[in-house]
């Protein structure tokens, strides 16, 4: 029965729209934040707010991407 159940997960991929999209970045950030910062910082007590501060700057940045790139494409369209 799991392997049915992971067969169709792996096959039938969930479908993520909308908000759900924007929400996937978070944890993703997040991860990649934790992982930088765990190997860059010296002290391991600054890592957490580290983390977190950068998780928001790349969160941050990536929405304002975002807004440019639909601005030149109704501009452009």
């Amino acid at each position: 029965m799991l392997a049915q159940i992971l067969h169709d997960f792996l096959i039938r991929p969930i479908p993520v729209t909308g908000a759900g999209r924007l929400g996937m970045l978070v944890p993703l950030a997040l991860a990649i934040s934790i992982v930088y910062k765990t190997i860059r910082c010296e002290r391991v007590r600054s890592v957490p707010l580290a983390s977190v501060s950068l998780c928001v700057t790349i969160v941050v940045c990536m929405l304002l991407i975002g807004a440019v790139l639909l601005g030149i494409f109704r501009v452009l369209a």
